[in-house]
Order: structure tokens, then sequence, then C-alpha cells
């Protein structure tokens, strides 16, 4: 028995060193890449999601304009239209495994606002258009790539970053004299991306990766190697 597992043991070492001698001599040697991919449900989209339930249920319930009890009225949204979450990254390789850099993210969604009357006295309801609302992100994330397969026409990796992103909102109202408002919050963010894989020509690959953060769930996009 002693020697059934010495023996596997042996077979699976030398089965080890002789795909490690394959891994370097068809290892694919580059310095620099860049890429530009799109992302789907990335943290900023997802936060920003949450802020407009939020935003929509206290408009509703702050704004609200009394007349005698007869007439109220209120604020509200629709009407978006979303900018996805567009990603150009770079990254400089220092060994086989590991590339040193980051990726800029931006995503936005425009919406129109709408103000709502509801006349108590009369059973009557008017929703008119009133102004315009935006919402901005602009991500800098500093990450590290780890190559575990390096190939001429195919890779396998995996990401990790941390950094942060610019939240920005800007509402006007359209009435002569409405409010105009503006405001900028900073959150820190990340990128978590444990399975990337990227196929192609030695200089250009197309690339799909699946992970947690401001890269989204999900990503995919072209990337140029040199």
């Amino acid at each position: 028995m002693r020697k059934k597992t010495f023996w596997m043991l042996l077979s699976i070492l030398f089965c080890a060193i002789g795909s490690a001698q394959a891994q370097e001599t068809n290892y694919y040697e580059t310095r620099h890449e860049v890429s530009l991919a799109v992302g789907g449900i990335t943290t900023t989209e997802v936060l920003t999601g949450l802020a407009d339930m939020t935003a929509i249920m206290v408009s509703a319930t702050t704004t609200a304009i009394f007349s005698g009890g007869q007439v109220s009225s209120y604020y509200s949204f629709g009407n978006e239209h979303y900018i996805p979450t567009i990603v150009g990254e770079y990254y400089y390789h220092v060994s086989k495994v590991i590339g040193l850099g980051g990726f800029m993210a931006f995503n936005g969604m425009n919406r129109d606002m709408y103000l709502t009357t509801n006349n108590q006295s009369t059973g009557t309801t008017e929703k008119v258009k009133a102004g315009k609302a935006s919402r901005n992100n602009l991500s800098f994330i500093p990450a590290v790539k780890f190559d575990w397969l390096r190939r001429k026409h195919v890779g396998l990796y995996s990401k990790l970053g941390f950094g942060v992103s610019l939240l920005f909102e800007h509402q006007k109202e359209d009435a002569s004299g409405g409010t105009d408002s503006h405001s900028t919050s900073v959150i820190p963010n990340f990128q978590v991306t444990p399975l990337g894989f990227e196929a192609g020509s030695p200089e250009w690959r197309g690339f799909l990766e699946l992970g947690l953060g401001e890269q989204g769930i999900i990503s995919a996009g072209a990337r140029y190697k040199f």
C-alpha cells in the first residue's frame, strides 16, 4: 500500500513538472496591455438605484404642499435614459504573473422630473414635466492582475482592486427662477474578478470577466497587448 502511494505521488510530481515546463515553453511575453469594456450591475449602478428609490419616497413625502387639505403636490422621476458602465483599463506586467495598473469607469443616467398635483375637491390629478435630473459616476480603481495562464492565443486571469468613485448629481427645474441644485460625493469602491478569460491573436483579444464591483458582475470587451 505504501509503495502504491509512493508511486502515485511520484507520478503526480512528474506530471506537475511536465505541465510547468510546458507552461514555460508556451508562455507569451508582453509587458503592456490596454482594454475597453462594458460592464453590467456595477457598484455605483446598484447604489444610485437604491438612492433613487429613497429619493422618490422622501420627495413625495417632504415636498407635499397642502392647501386647506384640498390640494397636494409632489415631485417624482421618470423617462430614464441610462449610460452603461464603460471601462478603460491599463496594466504593466512586472512578472509573468503580476500586472500593476488599474481602470477608470464611467456610467450615468438622465431623467425627467415630474410635478404631480392632486386636487381632492375636484377629484382630479395633473402630472406635468417640471425639470431634468442627472446622475453621473466616475471611478478610479488601482488594481493588480494575476495571469494564471498566458499563452499566445488564450489566457486566464484574476483581478483585485480598490479605489474611489465620484458621484455627481444635478437637478434643474424648468420654471423661471426654479431650483438648480448640484451635489458631489466620494465613496470607496472596489473590484474583485475571480475569473477572466481572453482569446484571440497575440496582440488583439476579446475577453469576458465574472466578478463583483465597479466593472460589474459581468463585463466584456477588447484588449490590445504589446
